[in-house]
């Protein structure tokens, strides 16, 4: 990729401003407004459409090639503390409780305190003055286990470094140092000259960092046992930051008056238990104290930091929809989405694009960094898309909520500001031959476009901050293909507008999975934590289970009372990528009562529809969902459809596995399915699920016209005109 570039956001009003970063290795570019009609491309079974759209923009670009690091770590300022303007004098001492989790022969900084630096490797700690080594300790670190490391230099300038491994006795070293002030800056996980790329910040928790003057040999083994440094040292000189402080927030507050407090930069774990966490409490609001570690990664990622190349003043007459910021350079091209939402509501229907699902997927490595074993998932070789090898050579611009950082810690948190590859329209996904997510979603958007809906198009963010009150607008709303991650706000929006007389068509499947919570002090990105169960690549370690910025459970909805089934009559219950399904339609969608969905289906009473499509082909594909009274489907809800014919490929997700010592049936299993479900609500509300991911993609087959896109047409002109629909 010669040109990439990103968006300050991925929303904006139409009236609104929107600022479009970029980094090119050509000398100039091409700029154009694209509004995007279907996404596509070489390897899909469709061609990307995109209409331009006349656009204030200068005929060219200079272009230029922009750095992004990444690595989170902590930074203060000495002196910003009352009194302490310059720093103070009297030597200077440095402790600090570590987990190690991936030590190597590189040494890592661990603390850094203006030309003092404590570094760490797998064979110790290292104190040095500027260029000088001061004291070596090479008794080897135990990754994933706690230590406790302290320097000290008097004002004479004898140093000693002590380290405390676990299960051992500590062992120390002695030198000399350059006379030190306690001045400039205060680094944890950083040694404050960072370059391009990961791979300069510490990897591993650290806790309870104290800064002050030179201390006795004494304080140091109060400070390992866990006194309180402001009695042993004066506070006016001496920085505590409090680092299990205010963990939603980007903010560390100093106890000691040495600094003005700590910034957090790039997204750490935070809320994450320290050196003396007892194991009774799991939430670290019941405990503080004991949730004191920051988890510093070399490959965190807040906002790849680029500067503005471009700005699009979005006229207010703009319609809503899906744009893009195309720019090339001969055949090399990008496309950097923006959805314009309506300036006025005044369509009947609205699309809600799941863009936290997209951020969760956001440069997803598992396609290229596991390409081997995606054959065997597959059962055949699918390809990749190439720029998922591109993106094996820029770890700096961060992870998916499905990857899992260079150390085997899972990723918690997901920022839009950075390049995102697989959020592109002609993105091609091995999983489904080609169309997923994004690129799918605009599927939808072309078969209304035929249809002549007159619709807007919000997304997960709209819908987060507005609420019920922005659904109440509309007299149909219809989710995206895979609205898997959405906030507790986001369910009580649907579920108000449903209950107060509006229709949700849920168009896809594994839908309002999973807790996610959009960070507070970077509203940008959002967070999860998996907890123990569902689908997962990575599982929360003891006392991580909460997230940093709301302190609500992590984990899926399920587990909290909150199934899906009770908001949509559908929820999760299996998944597999060899092939699509059809639909068998039930004896129960005869009745009169609801029969009119399927006026015009070829597939009769019994008979199987959706059983062709592109990518896996057929409706019944990727993830299923499935009705179930015990998990909160209403007893009224009727099942329209049930897929069949699945093959043993397609299995139940972990929390649908049988328990006990019951033999499971022979054969598929029978929650191995999707279903098709439809009922009503109070005040004419009304809600229509498809129960899998698969079904707009099977709607774009046969140049829509296909039982599948005429299932949904029905339910849909049905839900916008008829008063109730059911």
């Amino acid at each position: 990729m010669r040109i990439v570039g990103y968006a300050d956001r991925l929303s904006v009003d139409a009236g609104g401003r929107v600022e479009f970063r970029l980094s090119s290795e050509h000398a100039e570019l091409v700029p154009r407004i694209v509004r995007l009609r279907r996404g596509g491309g070489p390897q899909h079974e469709a061609d990307l459409i995109e209409e331009d759209v006349e656009a204030v923009l200068p005929d060219t670009l200079a272009g230029r090639v922009q750095q992004t690091t990444s690595g989170s770590h902590v930074v203060a300022t000495i002196g910003d503390g009352p009194g302490t303007a310059g720093g103070v004098g009297g030597g200077a001492g440095a402790a600090l409780w570590f987990r190690p989790t991936r030590p190597g022969k590189d040494p890592r900084p661990l603390l850094v305190v203006g030309a003092l630096a404590v570094t760490v490797s797998a064979d110790g700690v290292v104190l040095t003055c500027g260029e000088d080594v001061v004291a070596v300790v090479t008794t080897p670190v135990v990754a994933h286990r706690w230590s406790f490391v302290a320097a000290t230099v008097d004002p004479d300038g004898a140093a000693r470094l002590v380290l405390y491994p676990p299960d051992g006795s500590p062992v120390a070293a002695t030198g000399t140092a350059s006379p030190v002030r306690v001045a400039g800056a205060l680094l944890l996980g950083s040694g404050g000259a960072p370059g391009p790329g990961a791979g300069h910040t510490f990897d591993g928790v650290v806790a309870r960092p104290v800064v002050s003057v030179a201390w006795p040999a004494a304080v140091t083994a109060e400070l390992h046992d866990g006194a309180d440094p402001l009695t042993l040292l004066d506070p006016a000189v001496t920085s505590v930051l409090d680092l299990g402080a205010e963990p939603g927030s980007a903010y560390v507050p100093d106890l000691g008056g040495l600094t003005g407090g700590a910034q957090v930069r790039h997204l750490p774990a935070r809320g994450v238990p320290g050196p003396f966490w007892a194991g009774a409490e799991r939430d670290f609001r019941a405990a503080p104290a004991e949730f004191d570690g920051i988890h510093l990664h070399d490959d965190d990622l807040a906002d790849a930091g680029w500067d503005t190349d471009l700005t699009w003043d979005v006229p207010a007459d703009t319609p809503s929809g899906v744009y893009a910021l195309r720019v090339s350079c001969g055949d090399d091209v990008d496309r950097i989405p923006v959805v314009v939402t309506p300036a006025r509501h005044t369509a009947p229907v609205l699309v809600v694009l799941p863009t936290w699902t997209y951020l969760a997927y956001a440069n997803w490595r598992t396609y290229a960094e596991y390409e081997t074993e995606r054959r065997g998932i597959y059962g055949e070789d699918r390809g990749i898309d190439e720029r998922d090898r591109w993106l094996l050579a820029h770890p700096e611009f961060g992870r998916s909520l499905y990857d899992v950082h260079g150390d085997g810690s899972g990723v918690f948190y997901s920022t839009r500001l950075r390049p995102i590859v697989n959020l592109r329209p002609d993105y091609y996904t091995p999983t489904t031959r080609g169309f997923r997510h994004y690129a799918q979603d605009l599927l939808l958007l072309h078969w209304l476009d035929r249809r002549g809906e007159d619709y807007a198009v919000v997304t997960d963010d709209e819908v987060e901050q507005q609420g019920a009150e922005l659904l109440a607008r509309y007299r149909v709303v219809i989710t995206g293909s895979h609205p898997e991650y959405c906030s507790a706000g986001m369910l009580d929006a649907y579920a108000a507008h449903t209950a107060s007389g509006g229709r949700l068509m849920y168009l896809g499947g594994n839908g309002f999975y999973q807790v996610t919570a959009r960070h507070p002090a970077h509203p940008e990105a959002i967070e999860i934590r998996r907890g123990h169960a569902g689908v997962a690549t990575w599982v929360s370690e003891p006392g991580q289970e909460h997230l940093s910025g709301t302190g609500e459970p992590g984990g899926l909805w399920r587990m909290r009372g909150r199934a899906p089934n009770s908001l949509v009559g559908v929820g999760f219950t299996a998944q597999g990528f060899d092939s699509g399904y059809g639909y068998r339609r039930t004896a129960e969608g005869a009745d009169p009562a609801v029969a009119w969905v399927f006026d015009g289906v070829r597939a009769g009473p019994g008979a199987v529809f959706g059983d062709t499509g592109p990518g896996l082909g057929g409706a019944a594909a990727d993830e299923f969902d499935r009705a179930d009274t015990g998990l909160g489907t209403p007893v009224g809800a009727v099942v329209l459809a049930s897929s069949v014919g699945h093959s043993d490929r397609i299995k139940l997700v972990p929390e649908e596995t049988d328990r006990g010592y019951a033999t499971p049936p022979p054969g598929v299993h029978p929650n191995v399915r999707a279903d098709v479900v439809l009922f009503g609500r109070p005040g004419g509300g009304a809600v229509f699920s498809v129960g899998s991911i698969g079904w707009s993609t099977a709607m774009s087959g046969d140049d829509g016209d296909n039982d599948t896109a005429r299932i949904t047409g029905n339910v849909l002109d049905r839900f916008r005109d008829a008063a109730p629909p059911l």
